[in-house]
Protein backbone atom coordinates (compact mmCIF):
# COMPACT_ATOMS: atom_id res chain seq x y z
CA UNK A 1 0.00 0.00 0.00
CA UNK A 2 1.26 3.49 -0.58
CA UNK A 3 1.81 5.52 2.33
CA UNK A 4 -0.06 8.71 0.38
CA UNK A 5 -3.24 6.84 0.36
CA UNK A 6 -4.01 6.37 3.67
CA UNK A 7 -2.50 9.73 5.78
CA UNK A 8 -2.38 13.52 4.70
CA UNK A 9 0.51 15.13 4.93
CA UNK A 10 1.11 18.21 6.06
CA UNK A 11 -2.67 19.10 6.19
CA UNK A 12 -2.53 22.62 8.44
CA UNK A 13 -0.48 25.79 8.64
CA UNK A 14 -0.89 28.36 10.73
CA UNK A 15 -3.51 30.60 9.62
CA UNK A 16 -3.23 34.63 9.23
CA UNK A 17 -5.41 34.95 12.05
CA UNK A 18 -4.05 32.45 14.67
CA UNK A 19 -5.88 32.46 17.88
CA UNK A 20 -3.20 32.36 19.65
CA UNK A 21 -0.59 34.81 21.06
CA UNK A 22 1.60 32.44 22.07
CA UNK A 23 2.91 29.03 20.33
CA UNK A 24 4.56 26.30 21.84
CA UNK A 25 7.20 25.20 19.24
CA UNK A 26 9.07 21.72 18.75
CA UNK A 27 12.13 22.02 16.04
CA UNK A 28 14.62 19.44 14.66
CA UNK A 29 16.89 19.13 17.06
CA UNK A 30 14.32 18.60 20.18
CA UNK A 31 13.34 15.45 18.37
CA UNK A 32 14.87 12.24 18.90
CA UNK A 33 13.34 8.63 17.85
CA UNK A 34 10.42 8.63 19.13
CA UNK A 35 10.83 10.90 22.33
CA UNK A 36 10.82 14.70 22.79
CA UNK A 37 13.06 16.46 25.10
CA UNK A 38 11.88 20.12 25.03
CA UNK A 39 9.09 22.53 23.44
CA UNK A 40 10.21 26.45 23.12
CA UNK A 41 7.69 28.87 23.75
CA UNK A 42 7.36 32.06 21.69
CA UNK A 43 4.88 35.02 21.54
CA UNK A 44 3.44 34.18 17.59
CA UNK A 45 4.45 37.57 16.47
CA UNK A 46 8.47 36.80 17.12
CA UNK A 47 7.85 33.06 16.25
CA UNK A 48 10.40 31.15 13.98
CA UNK A 49 9.87 31.59 10.29
CA UNK A 50 9.76 27.30 9.83
CA UNK A 51 7.56 27.77 12.92
CA UNK A 52 4.43 26.90 10.66
CA UNK A 53 2.87 23.25 10.73
CA UNK A 54 -0.63 22.64 13.31
CA UNK A 55 -0.44 19.27 14.74
CA UNK A 56 -3.47 17.11 16.08
CA UNK A 57 -3.97 14.19 18.64
CA UNK A 58 -2.51 10.79 16.60
CA UNK A 59 -0.25 12.63 13.98
CA UNK A 60 2.98 11.45 13.41
CA UNK A 61 5.90 14.05 12.88
CA UNK A 62 9.10 12.75 10.89
CA UNK A 63 12.45 15.17 10.23
CA UNK A 64 12.69 15.13 6.26
CA UNK A 65 16.19 16.20 6.41
CA UNK A 66 18.93 13.06 6.70
CA UNK A 67 16.19 10.80 7.54
CA UNK A 68 18.61 8.51 8.55
CA UNK A 69 19.25 10.23 11.85
CA UNK A 70 15.40 8.69 12.71
CA UNK A 71 14.10 12.03 14.00
CA UNK A 72 9.88 10.55 14.66
CA UNK A 73 7.69 11.76 17.29
CA UNK A 74 3.57 10.54 18.05
CA UNK A 75 1.95 13.66 18.62
CA UNK A 76 -0.21 12.41 21.96
CA UNK A 77 -3.02 15.04 23.28
CA UNK A 78 -0.90 18.31 21.99
CA UNK A 79 -1.45 21.71 23.25
CA UNK A 80 -4.18 23.25 21.35
CA UNK A 81 -1.66 26.11 20.43
CA UNK A 82 1.30 23.51 19.58
CA UNK A 83 3.72 24.59 16.12
CA UNK A 84 6.25 22.32 14.72
CA UNK A 85 8.81 22.88 12.11
CA UNK A 86 8.33 22.95 8.25
CA UNK A 87 11.53 20.38 8.66
CA UNK A 88 8.84 18.21 9.49
CA UNK A 89 6.07 16.41 7.89
CA UNK A 90 3.18 16.06 9.15
CA UNK A 91 1.33 12.85 8.78
CA UNK A 92 -2.41 12.88 9.46
CA UNK A 93 -4.04 8.89 9.20
CA UNK A 94 -6.97 8.62 7.31
CA UNK A 95 -9.85 6.18 8.48
CA UNK A 96 -8.27 2.80 7.13
CA UNK A 97 -5.14 3.05 9.21
CA UNK A 98 -5.02 3.37 13.10
CA UNK A 99 -2.41 6.39 14.26
CA UNK A 100 -0.13 3.77 16.23
CA UNK A 101 0.20 1.73 13.52
CA UNK A 102 1.12 4.62 11.46
CA UNK A 103 3.45 5.32 14.09
CA UNK A 104 5.07 2.21 14.35
CA UNK A 105 5.60 1.53 10.50
CA UNK A 106 7.53 5.42 10.49
CA UNK A 107 9.19 3.71 13.43
CA UNK A 108 10.40 0.43 11.57
CA UNK A 109 13.66 0.44 10.33
CA UNK A 110 12.29 -0.84 6.70
CA UNK A 111 10.66 2.45 6.52
CA UNK A 112 13.77 4.49 7.08
CA UNK A 113 15.75 2.74 5.01
CA UNK A 114 13.46 3.05 2.21
CA UNK A 115 13.97 6.67 2.78
CA UNK A 116 17.30 6.99 3.01
CA UNK A 117 17.52 4.97 -0.51
CA UNK A 118 15.89 7.87 -2.22
CA UNK A 119 17.05 10.96 -0.55
CA UNK A 120 18.29 13.79 -2.18
CA UNK A 121 21.51 16.22 -2.01
CA UNK A 122 25.10 15.27 -0.86
CA UNK A 123 25.37 18.17 1.32
CA UNK A 124 21.54 18.28 3.01
CA UNK A 125 20.00 15.35 2.26
CA UNK A 126 16.59 15.38 2.61
CA UNK A 127 13.12 13.58 1.53
CA UNK A 128 10.22 15.37 -0.33
CA UNK A 129 6.57 15.04 0.37
CA UNK A 130 6.53 13.15 -2.99
CA UNK A 131 8.71 10.36 -1.65
CA UNK A 132 7.56 10.00 1.86
CA UNK A 133 4.15 9.78 0.15
CA UNK A 134 4.84 7.20 -2.30
CA UNK A 135 7.05 4.88 0.08
CA UNK A 136 5.07 1.16 0.37
CA UNK A 137 3.74 -0.06 3.03
CA UNK A 138 2.01 -3.18 4.56
CA UNK A 139 -1.54 -2.11 5.69
CA UNK A 140 -3.32 -5.28 7.94
CA UNK A 141 -7.01 -5.34 8.49
CA UNK A 142 -7.94 -2.76 11.09
CA UNK A 143 -8.47 -5.23 14.14
CA UNK A 144 -5.00 -6.32 13.24
CA UNK A 145 -2.97 -3.15 12.81
CA UNK A 146 -4.89 -2.23 16.37
CA UNK A 147 -3.91 -5.27 17.73
CA UNK A 148 -0.06 -4.89 16.93
CA UNK A 149 0.09 -1.46 18.38
CA UNK A 150 -1.26 -2.51 21.69
CA UNK A 151 1.34 -4.90 21.89
CA UNK A 152 3.97 -2.89 21.40
CA UNK A 153 2.09 0.15 23.31
CA UNK A 154 2.71 -1.91 26.42
CA UNK A 155 6.36 -1.82 25.93
CA UNK A 156 6.09 2.04 25.19
CA UNK A 157 4.16 2.08 28.46
CA UNK A 158 6.35 0.41 30.85
CA UNK A 159 9.11 2.29 29.40
CA UNK A 160 6.86 5.69 29.80
CA UNK A 161 6.39 4.85 33.33
CA UNK A 162 9.78 3.86 33.95
CA UNK A 163 10.80 7.69 32.42
CA UNK A 164 8.82 9.25 34.77
CA UNK A 165 10.07 7.17 37.80
CA UNK A 166 13.73 7.97 36.64
CA UNK A 167 12.58 12.11 36.13
CA UNK A 168 11.00 11.97 40.29
CA UNK A 169 14.49 10.18 41.55
CA UNK A 170 17.02 12.63 39.34
CA UNK A 171 15.01 15.69 40.89
CA UNK A 172 15.68 14.07 44.30
CA UNK A 173 18.97 13.35 43.96
CA UNK A 174 19.69 16.90 42.57
CA UNK A 175 17.58 18.19 45.42
CA UNK A 176 19.71 16.84 48.21
CA UNK A 177 22.85 18.25 45.86
CA UNK A 178 21.66 21.55 46.06
CA UNK A 179 20.51 21.53 49.97
CA UNK A 180 23.88 20.24 50.95
CA UNK A 181 26.47 21.85 47.89
CA UNK A 182 24.68 24.80 47.24
CA UNK A 183 22.79 26.27 50.30
CA UNK A 184 25.12 24.78 52.73
CA UNK A 185 22.25 22.87 54.71
CA UNK A 186 23.60 19.59 55.55
CA UNK A 187 23.63 17.07 58.69
CA UNK A 188 25.89 18.42 61.04
CA UNK A 189 26.52 21.64 59.60
CA UNK A 190 26.18 23.47 62.64
CA UNK A 191 27.03 26.97 63.20
CA UNK A 192 30.66 26.93 61.01
CA UNK A 193 31.02 30.17 59.58
CA UNK A 194 30.72 31.27 55.68
CA UNK A 195 34.03 32.29 54.15
CA UNK A 196 35.44 34.04 50.87
CA UNK A 197 36.70 31.83 48.22
CA UNK A 198 37.34 31.74 44.24
CA UNK A 199 34.08 29.74 44.08
CA UNK A 200 31.71 32.83 46.47
CA UNK A 201 30.94 32.17 50.30
CA UNK A 202 31.69 28.54 51.35
CA UNK A 203 32.07 27.07 54.64
CA UNK A 204 35.45 27.41 56.13
CA UNK A 205 36.24 24.01 56.02
CA UNK A 206 35.66 23.37 52.32
CA UNK A 207 38.17 24.03 49.79
CA UNK A 208 37.76 25.97 46.44
CA UNK A 209 39.61 25.53 43.71
CA UNK A 210 39.66 25.12 39.48
CA UNK A 211 38.10 22.32 38.10
CA UNK A 212 41.36 21.55 36.29
CA UNK A 213 43.42 21.17 39.44
CA UNK A 214 40.72 19.41 41.28
CA UNK A 215 39.92 16.22 39.16
CA UNK A 216 41.33 14.80 35.69
CA UNK A 217 39.87 16.26 32.30
CA UNK A 218 39.78 14.38 29.26
CA UNK A 219 38.77 15.63 25.78
CA UNK A 220 38.49 12.88 22.60
CA UNK A 221 39.17 12.66 19.21
CA UNK A 222 38.20 10.34 16.41
CA UNK A 223 39.76 8.00 14.32
CA UNK A 224 40.04 8.28 10.09
CA UNK A 225 36.45 7.33 8.80
CA UNK A 226 38.40 6.02 6.23
CA UNK A 227 40.22 3.33 7.29
CA UNK A 228 37.99 0.33 7.80
CA UNK A 229 40.43 -1.09 10.37
CA UNK A 230 39.45 1.48 12.55
CA UNK A 231 35.76 0.41 12.72
CA UNK A 232 35.11 -2.43 11.65
CA UNK A 233 33.98 -4.76 14.27
CA UNK A 234 35.20 -2.53 16.96
CA UNK A 235 34.49 -3.49 20.49
CA UNK A 236 35.40 -0.23 21.90
CA UNK A 237 32.51 2.25 22.76
CA UNK A 238 33.36 5.64 21.22
CA UNK A 239 30.49 8.46 21.96
CA UNK A 240 29.05 11.37 19.93
CA UNK A 241 27.18 14.72 21.43
CA UNK A 242 24.57 12.85 19.29
CA UNK A 243 24.52 9.52 21.49
CA UNK A 244 24.05 11.96 24.98
CA UNK A 245 21.03 14.29 22.97
CA UNK A 246 19.29 10.91 21.63
CA UNK A 247 19.88 9.40 25.25
CA UNK A 248 19.03 12.52 27.54
CA UNK A 249 19.40 10.47 30.48
CA UNK A 250 21.63 10.46 33.45
CA UNK A 251 23.31 7.56 32.65
CA UNK A 252 24.63 5.84 29.36
CA UNK A 253 25.70 2.13 28.99
CA UNK A 254 26.24 2.04 24.75
CA UNK A 255 27.20 3.93 21.83
CA UNK A 256 25.81 3.87 18.07
CA UNK A 257 29.47 3.45 16.60
CA UNK A 258 32.04 1.86 18.39
CA UNK A 259 35.99 1.96 17.35
CA UNK A 260 38.96 -0.87 17.33
CA UNK A 261 41.89 -1.15 19.66
CA UNK A 262 43.47 0.24 16.32
CA UNK A 263 41.50 3.08 16.03
CA UNK A 264 41.62 4.11 19.22
CA UNK A 265 45.81 3.93 19.20
CA UNK A 266 45.56 5.72 16.26
CA UNK A 267 43.74 9.03 16.98
CA UNK A 268 43.58 11.34 19.79
CA UNK A 269 40.54 9.32 21.61
CA UNK A 270 41.39 8.41 24.95
CA UNK A 271 39.85 5.88 27.55
CA UNK A 272 38.77 6.78 30.81
CA UNK A 273 37.50 4.25 33.57
CA UNK A 274 33.81 3.29 34.15
CA UNK A 275 31.57 6.48 36.18
CA UNK A 276 33.32 9.16 34.46
CA UNK A 277 31.23 12.28 33.55
CA UNK A 278 30.72 13.49 30.07
CA UNK A 279 29.62 17.19 28.95
CA UNK A 280 29.15 17.70 25.26
CA UNK A 281 31.32 21.25 24.30
CA UNK A 282 30.89 22.00 20.86
CA UNK A 283 27.27 23.88 19.14
CA UNK A 284 25.07 21.88 21.73
CA UNK A 285 27.25 22.53 25.04
CA UNK A 286 25.90 20.79 28.53
CA UNK A 287 24.44 18.48 27.69
CA UNK A 288 25.94 15.84 30.51
CA UNK A 289 26.09 11.72 31.11
CA UNK A 290 28.05 9.25 32.85
CA UNK A 291 28.95 6.42 31.39
CA UNK A 292 28.98 3.35 33.27
CA UNK A 293 31.21 1.71 31.46
CA UNK A 294 35.24 2.27 30.17
CA UNK A 295 35.02 4.26 27.03
CA UNK A 296 35.88 7.48 24.82
CA UNK A 297 34.45 10.41 22.92
CA UNK A 298 35.26 12.19 19.77
CA UNK A 299 36.64 15.78 20.50
CA UNK A 300 32.85 17.49 21.17
CA UNK A 301 33.14 16.74 24.66
CA UNK A 302 35.31 17.42 27.90
CA UNK A 303 35.22 14.22 30.38
CA UNK A 304 36.12 14.92 34.06
CA UNK A 305 37.05 11.70 36.41
CA UNK A 306 35.80 11.21 39.44
CA UNK A 307 38.27 10.76 42.84
CA UNK A 308 37.53 9.97 46.14
CA UNK A 309 37.34 14.37 47.05
CA UNK A 310 35.24 14.92 43.94
CA UNK A 311 32.44 12.15 43.22
CA UNK A 312 30.52 10.85 39.86
CA UNK A 313 27.32 12.95 41.40
CA UNK A 314 29.11 15.59 42.19
CA UNK A 315 30.69 16.31 38.87
CA UNK A 316 26.97 15.65 37.28
CA UNK A 317 25.16 17.64 39.40
CA UNK A 318 27.63 20.38 39.59
CA UNK A 319 27.90 20.63 35.39
CA UNK A 320 23.99 20.82 35.77
CA UNK A 321 23.94 23.78 37.82
CA UNK A 322 26.09 25.71 35.97
CA UNK A 323 25.46 24.56 32.17
CA UNK A 324 24.31 28.18 31.85
CA UNK A 325 27.27 29.82 32.56
CA UNK A 326 29.72 27.06 31.09
CA UNK A 327 27.45 27.89 27.84
CA UNK A 328 27.71 31.55 28.44
CA UNK A 329 31.54 31.09 28.24
CA UNK A 330 31.54 29.24 24.69
CA UNK A 331 33.01 31.02 21.67
CA UNK A 332 33.25 30.48 18.00
CA UNK A 333 32.60 31.44 15.00
CA UNK A 334 31.33 28.72 12.80
CA UNK A 335 29.80 27.14 15.94
CA UNK A 336 29.88 27.84 19.74
CA UNK A 337 32.57 25.75 21.57
CA UNK A 338 33.75 25.75 25.29
CA UNK A 339 37.69 25.98 25.20
CA UNK A 340 39.22 23.03 27.62
CA UNK A 341 41.36 25.57 29.39
CA UNK A 342 38.83 27.90 30.23
CA UNK A 343 36.55 24.92 31.50
CA UNK A 344 39.83 24.24 33.63
CA UNK A 345 39.58 27.02 35.33
CA UNK A 346 35.94 27.21 36.36
CA UNK A 347 35.20 27.25 40.23
CA UNK A 348 34.49 24.45 42.29
CA UNK A 349 33.97 24.11 46.26
CA UNK A 350 35.01 20.60 47.64
CA UNK A 351 33.75 19.50 51.17
CA UNK A 352 35.31 17.71 53.84
CA UNK A 353 36.06 14.16 52.77
CA UNK A 354 33.55 12.94 55.44
CA UNK A 355 31.13 14.62 54.26
CA UNK A 356 31.41 13.89 50.22
CA UNK A 357 31.35 10.51 51.65
CA UNK A 358 28.02 10.85 53.45
CA UNK A 359 26.86 12.41 50.16
CA UNK A 360 27.37 9.07 48.20
CA UNK A 361 26.03 7.29 50.79
CA UNK A 362 22.61 8.93 50.50
CA UNK A 363 22.34 10.07 47.07
CA UNK A 364 24.06 6.59 45.70
CA UNK A 365 20.76 4.20 46.78
CA UNK A 366 18.39 6.53 44.33
CA UNK A 367 21.17 7.24 41.71
CA UNK A 368 21.66 3.03 41.74
CA UNK A 369 17.57 2.71 41.25
CA UNK A 370 17.96 5.58 38.18
CA UNK A 371 20.36 3.36 36.41
CA UNK A 372 18.35 -0.02 37.09
CA UNK A 373 15.62 1.53 35.35
CA UNK A 374 17.45 3.01 32.20
CA UNK A 375 19.13 -0.57 32.06
CA UNK A 376 14.95 -1.67 32.20
CA UNK A 377 13.98 0.49 29.33
CA UNK A 378 17.23 -0.89 27.11
CA UNK A 379 15.74 -3.98 27.74
CA UNK A 380 12.26 -2.72 26.31
CA UNK A 381 13.70 -1.16 23.88
CA UNK A 382 15.41 -4.06 22.50
CA UNK A 383 12.42 -6.67 22.76
CA UNK A 384 10.21 -3.83 21.26
CA UNK A 385 12.52 -3.39 18.38
CA UNK A 386 13.01 -7.16 17.58
CA UNK A 387 9.22 -6.96 17.44
CA UNK A 388 8.27 -4.29 15.22
CA UNK A 389 10.05 -5.24 12.18
CA UNK A 390 8.49 -8.95 12.75
CA UNK A 391 4.98 -7.51 13.26
CA UNK A 392 4.62 -4.67 10.81
CA UNK A 393 5.58 -7.06 7.95
CA UNK A 394 2.93 -9.98 9.34
CA UNK A 395 5.40 -12.23 10.06
CA UNK A 396 3.96 -12.86 13.23
CA UNK A 397 0.60 -13.75 13.30
CA UNK A 398 -1.31 -11.88 16.17
CA UNK A 399 -4.72 -12.75 16.01
CA UNK A 400 -4.43 -15.26 18.87
CA UNK A 401 -2.59 -13.33 21.21
CA UNK A 402 -3.84 -11.51 24.33
CA UNK A 403 -2.71 -8.03 25.37
CA UNK A 404 -2.36 -9.84 28.85
CA UNK A 405 -0.27 -12.24 27.53
CA UNK A 406 2.46 -9.71 26.66
CA UNK A 407 2.36 -7.98 29.37
CA UNK A 408 2.61 -10.97 31.81
CA UNK A 409 6.16 -12.29 30.25
CA UNK A 410 7.29 -8.62 30.24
Amino acid sequence: MRLGDVVRINPESIPKAFRHSQIEYIDISSVGTGSLSRTTRYEAANAPARARRLVRDGDTILATVRPNLRSFLYIKDPRPNLVVSTGFAVLRPRENIDPKFLYYTIAGQAFTDCLVSRVKGAAYPAVDVETIADAEISLPPLPIQRRISQILSTYDDLIENNLRRISILEEMAQAIYREWFVEFRYPGRGSEPLVESEAGLIPRNWEAGPIGSLVETMGGGTPSTSKLEYWENGSITWYTPSDLTASNAMFITSSSRKITELGLRSSSAKLFPPYSVMMTSRATIGVVSIATTEACTNQGFITCIPNDRVSSYHLYFWLLDNRQMITSLASGATFKEINKTVFRQLPIAVPPKGLAEAFMRVVSPVAGLVEVLLKQNVALHHTRDLLLPRLISGELDVSDIAISTVEDNL
